[in-house]
């Protein structure tokens, strides 16, 4: 039995399954997907990839790190905002949930 239960949501559209009915997503998924849509909706993520080797930058992980902060499902003081060490325009958001666990979410890759 699960606490949270949403849409399944890819790139804006709502993920289908095989007989072409909308697959859904549970707690701890349900909790990362609202936070990334939610840092995709205030338009931080996209400061994050044109703003890239400024001082701008570590003000939009302060801003974004306080959004994630402000979700009643989020333990406070575990919010991270890193980028890839491997592929440098992808941006990731970490965090720990109060009853699930650490959530990760790829939040943002440049073009």
């Amino acid at each position: 039995m699960s606490i949270y239960r949403d849409l399944q949501i890819l790139n804006g559209d709502v993920v289908l399954d095989a007989g072409n009915n909308p697959t859904y997503l549970t707690d701890r998924d349900v909790i990362a997907q609202d936070i990334v849509h939610a840092i995709l909706d205030t338009g931080l993520a996209n400061l994050l990839v044109s703003d890239r080797g400024t001082s701008v930058t570590n003000d939009t992980q302060t801003k974004i790190k306080l959004l994630v902060e402000d979700d009643v499902r989020i333990m406070p003081g575990t919010v991270q905002v890193q980028q890839s060490e491997i592929n440098k325009g992808q941006w990731w958001v970490y965090a720990q949930t109060i009853q699930f666990g650490e959530i990760s979410s790829l939040l943002v890759e440049a073009q």
